[in-house]
């Protein structure tokens, strides 16, 4: 089962839920009633959301799981513990794109702690690989990027320019590769990869 957790960000793009579980993450709560979308659940600390769109959403039979202000876990966390313990085999979190560039940094944290994790949208896609190969969906012609967390020893097979070694975050020349086909590989060593597709070409 796959569960599609929505978080507070800022993007007006096309927004395609695909999971069978749907999550808003607080204030994800707002961006779902604008599109008309009802949550299963609202989990978080209710800092970035209405009363009067939590009130709604209650009403409409949505569950609610208030958290401290206080607390270890950010909201994005405590909804992917949530969709996992309720038989989530994926994730993917969407509306995540907007100006809190920290809140991104700390959502591929999480993309690298839990496994199966994914961030999309209708433009890209974010997600972890770790050791062992994995085969990816691409597009000739499109638009991916590689970087290691901290560092990692890799290898890309199916793109424009190919790398085989070890690449350091203070050196991240994985930027910007180009697919040649509808199947591309990566194989790491040890060490964990960030990649980001870019299904339209950035600007």
């Amino acid at each position: 089962m796959r569960a599609s957790i929505i978080v507070n960000g800022n993007y007006n793009g096309t927004m395609y839920i695909t999971g069978d579980l749907i999550i808003a993450a607080d204030g994800g709560a707002e961006e779902l009633r604008k599109r008309n979308v009802l949550p299963h659940v609202i989990i978080g600390d209710m800092d970035s959301i209405s009363e009067e769109t939590l009130d709604y959403f209650e009403n409409m039979g949505a569950k609610i799981q208030i958290y401290p202000r206080e607390k270890d876990e950010t909201d994005l966390e405590l909804a992917i513990i949530h969709a996992f313990k309720h038989g989530a085999s994926e994730v993917e979190i969407l509306n995540w794109q907007g100006e809190r560039v920290d809140m991104i940094l700390a959502m591929i944290g999480l993309l690298s702690k839990y496994e199966n994790v994914t961030a999309v949208s209708d433009n890209c896609e974010i997600g972890v690989l770790r050791t062992g190969e994995s085969i990816l969906k691409a597009l000739p012609g499109e638009v991916w990027s590689f970087l290691p967390l901290c560092s990692a020893q890799f290898k890309l097979i199916g793109f424009k320019y190919p790398f085989d070694g070890e690449m350091h975050i203070e050196s991240p020349i994985g930027v910007s590769n180009q697919a040649l086909s509808n199947e591309v590989r990566v194989n790491v060593e040890n060490g964990k990869v960030v990649y980001i597709r870019w299904r339209k070409k950035p600007s």
